[in-house]
């Protein structure tokens, strides 16, 4: 079982804290078991809302708040400012305010969490592979630019999803990323009739084309390792009605 949460031993700053969570020491059980931090799976309400408590008190016991997005695997991204909206539609959250917790969902999608160490700003990004095709990556940066950020300044960390040789995909799939840019060839191995699709490599390329230096990767497979992680391919597999996911989160101290 692997420690909550996951964090990098090459990605340690003094102004802020983060984590990649598993699935463990929740409070959820059946196919939910047991950090499951879904409010839209059919998992109790009651034990979604005390692993989210679970995340706080991980992350940073002086937090004030915890922001959850809505996620619709689009490109959107969201500044969350001192007034936090009750519904949040949006698959990335940008801030430079202390104290609030960041965090977005995912099921073998890839996390991507980013800090601005001059300006003091922080994003986090649930970047599937529609997400990532459509600008999710790029549009979460701009927010941090308006914000005063600057590219050079970003350090930025993928966190734990579905790996290249478990992300088996069709032709048609791998003709579209083709025909939006031909490089992205490299992206995928071909397995007899299909493609394997390597998301965390592809995520890298748009973060180095966008100017960003420091990029870590933790590189662990949410589809091969069942015991610590969610995945919903998985649970596509096994033929279960539904999944939970795993929280990413990140803040800002003081």
């Amino acid at each position: 079982m692997i420690k909550n949460p996951i964090t990098s031993p090459s990605t340690h700053l003094e102004k802020f804290t983060y984590g990649f969570f598993t699935r463990n020491d929740g409070f959820s059980d059946g196919i939910y078991n047991s950090l499951n931090c879904s409010t839209i799976s059919n998992d109790q309400l009651s034990n979604v809302l005390k692993n989210r408590e679970r995340i706080i008190h991980s992350i940073g016991k002086e937090a004030d708040d915890i922001v959850f997005p809505s996620q619709k695997h689009s490109n959107k991204c969201q500044i969350i400012g001192n007034k936090i909206p009750e519904i949040i539609l949006a698959d990335a959250l940008v801030t430079n305010r202390k104290n609030l917790i960041l965090s977005i969902l995912t099921a073998d999608c890839a996390p991507i969490l980013l800090y601005e160490n001059k300006e003091q700003i922080i994003g986090a990004i649930h970047a599937g592979w529609k997400g990532a095709k459509n600008g999710i990556i790029q549009n979460t940066i701009k927010k941090i630019i308006e914000l005063g950020g600057n590219t050079k300044n970003i350090v930025s960390i993928i966190g734990p999803c579905i790996q290249q040789k478990s992300y088996e995909v069709g032709r048609e799939f791998y003709e579209d990323f083709i025909l939006q840019e031909y490089k992205n060839r490299e992206m995928f191995i071909k397995k007899e009739e299909k493609y394997l699709f390597d998301l965390p490599k592809y995520c890298i390329s748009i973060l180095t084309e966008s100017g960003i230096k420091i990029i870590d990767n933790i590189g662990m497979c949410t589809f091969k390792n069942g015991n610590d992680f969610f995945s919903y391919r998985r649970s596509v597999i096994k033929g279960e009605v539904d999944y939970g996911r795993q929280a990413n989160a990140i803040m800002l101290k003081n």
